[in-house]
């Protein structure tokens, strides 16, 4: 998946990876054999494959790990189905220089360029040939977008954000951050007018802040974060009205819930919700949360794993704190979140606490899993507004977020808020090169997949389904059928259940005499065979002091006092197997009686 992202390292042209080369040389500058170095390479693929993914992977640079693909095809084909550069990544080996270029590619920045400058050649203003867009570069595409006009209120909603933006960070306090001010204040300006239909959002500055600080160039964090809107599902998360965020921490919760069930029944219990410490990851991009150094790493992630890696973070923060948070009450839990940031990073190295924050693994059949249920949720209440005859009821209660209400009686659903997309942009197959964002066809999916309503319904404008209310008459009626005839066989199974629990309680007492007679025939069975086996070792003792035991030629004692060598019966052996006949014939016959 991942032999189309980067480029090779001597750059386009290069040839590709050979399984031999012809010569090679040793460190010392001498030449070596033909065949030794390809002997050494061998040796390794063949032997110690683990060695490289674990060693060599995670302690080297993404440039390192590149050239390690290109050594011979057997290692580019083991980097390949060992994941080099996904361990690399997660590892936190991505260095100052090779940031760019990683965010860049796997951002999917060239395309959205592209489209952007296609867009920017075909405007014209009034009186005006059309800008010449096609000989534009990053720089003065970024420049002619961070000149553009806002509203009053928009600027100023950015203006007074740029100064509560990371206050404290060397890069932005004081005098000496004012030129960091200022491009910040450039790129979100520039953003909110390549997106309009975005513009600003609170927590965007974050977002963009961390950008510029491990950018540092107020063009590279304006592509990087323009990309991200159009190719990373953030448009419908900074959009008016955030109608993704309910889905997203509707997914952040359930993956809670799922791996760390301890702390969200104790947050649960508390009355604590998570919405909040969702709503700040997502919007931020854990920015309030994490330090910016961490916070480069983190970022390298999501670029490479998609919304993985949010959710992959978020629960990784919460576990690290999980041993305090289970000893506080609410006031302090709420308190000891806010300034989560001190908490995390405790003397260890960014590396380690990074593996710490990616501890957990999320799939994606379980974000998709949520996601249905949250359709699900979402679709329940919109027919919960519904009466049996498909009128709208004349309460005033607000919908959910995603939902409206209109006043003919029907809805509006935003498609947008109901379904989305988990991976990153460099795993999806070539989008088409034109105007449209990368957004549009998830629009559109989510659009056609409600094609069960008619009118209005099966066209979509932007995301936005019309659902007249009388479409809502025969699901709301065969729902309110089906709810009836659950309660009956409900009703039913309950009256099932309480008569064999009734025949059960008479089947338990009616056995209790038995069970006591059956624990008096053990107990009376057991005595009689204590009672034969000391019969039986009584037989046994008789039988060896028995004067008929003697061997030959030993002497008895008659019983007239005389000695002599005739053996005379012995009574008491005689006694003592009467004794164990009888035993055995009670016994017998008691048997009988206990089976």
């Amino acid at each position: 998946h991942t032999g189309g992202l980067f480029l090779p390292v001597d750059g386009p042209g290069s040839p590709p990876p050979r399984r031999e080369r012809s010569a090679g040389r040793h460190a010392d500058g001498g030449a070596c054999a033909p065949g030794k170095r390809t002997a050494y390479v061998d040796l390794l693929a063949r032997g110690a494959p683990a060695l490289l993914r674990h060693c060599l992977v995670a302690l080297s640079a993404l440039g390192d790990v590149l050239r390690c693909q290109q050594v011979c095809m057997s290692w580019h084909h083991m980097a390949l189905r060992d994941k080099w550069l996904k361990h690399c990544v997660l590892s936190g080996n991505i260095s100052a220089k090779e940031r760019r270029r990683l965010w860049w590619r796997c951002a999917n920045v060239p395309t959205v360029a592209r489209r952007r400058r296609a867009l920017l050649e075909g405007e014209c203003d009034v009186g005006k040939a059309p800008r010449p867009g096609a000989g534009l570069g990053f720089s003065e595409m970024f420049g002619l977008l961070s000149s553009r006009e806002l509203t009053a209120g928009k600027l100023s909603e950015i203006e007074r954000d740029v100064d509560r933006t990371f206050p404290t960070h060397p890069k932005f306090f004081g005098d000496a951050g004012s030129s960091s001010r200022d491009d910040l204040l450039r790129v979100l300006r520039a953003t909110a007018a390549a997106a309009p239909d975005v513009g600003y959002c609170q927590g965007m500055n974050f977002v963009a802040a961390t950008l510029l600080i491990h950018l540092g160039s107020a063009s590279d964090a304006f592509w990087v974060l323009l990309a991200m809107i159009e190719c990373c599902h953030f448009r419908h998360v900074f959009a008016p009205g955030v109608p993704l965020l309910p889905l997203r921490v509707f997914q952040f919760s359930g993956v809670v819930r799922q791996r760390l069930p301890k702390l969200w029944r104790h947050l649960k219990d508390e009355s604590f919700s998570l919405d909040i410490f969702a709503q700040q990851c997502v919007l931020t991009l854990f920015a309030y949360s994490i330090e910016p150094e961490l916070l480069a790493h983190v970022y390298d992630v999501f670029f490479f794993l998609g919304w993985k890696a949010v959710f992959r973070v978020g629960i990784g923060l919460l576990a690290s704190l999980e041993h305090r948070l289970l000893e506080m009450a609410v006031e302090d839990i709420s308190r000891f979140m806010h300034q989560s940031r001190r908490h995390l990073v405790s003397g260890a190295s960014l590396q380690s606490v990074l593996q710490g924050l990616l501890r957990f693994k999320v799939s994606e059949a379980s974000l998709e899993a949520l996601q249905k249920s949250f359709q699900l949720e979402r679709w329940e209440a919109l027919l919960r507004r519904a009466s049996s005859t498909g009128a709208s009821q004349p309460d005033w209660e607000p919908l959910p977020m995603g939902l409206e209400r209109l006043a003919c009686g029907g809805f509006v659903l935003n498609a947008s808020a109901f379904k989305t997309r988990n991976d990153p942009p460099w795993r999806r197959p070539a989008a088409p090169e034109s105007g449209e964002d990368l957004d549009a066809a998830a629009d559109a999916e989510v659009a056609g997949s409600s094609g069960g309503f008619r009118g209005s319904g099966s066209t979509a404008q932007r995301g936005a389904v019309v659902v007249p209310a009388e479409d809502l008459r025969q699901p709301k009626a065969a729902l309110d059928a089906f709810d009836a005839e659950t309660q009956r066989d409900v009703a039913l199974l309950r009256e099932r259940v309480m008569e064999a629990e009734k025949e059960l309680a008479s089947i338990l007492r009616s056995s209790e005499a038995l069970r006591i007679s059956a624990r008096e025939v053990e107990a009376e069975r057991e005595e009689w065979q204590t009672y034969k086996r000391a019969a039986m070792d009584s037989l046994q003792a008789a039988v060896q002091t028995s004067p008929s035991s003697l061997p030959k030629g030993v002497e008895g004692a008659a019983p007239d006092g005389r000695r002599g060598t005739q053996v005379v019966p012995d009574f008491c052996v005689a006694q003592c197997l009467e004794k164990v006949q009888g035993v055995e014939s009670v016994m017998y016959e008691r048997g009988r009686q206990w089976r």
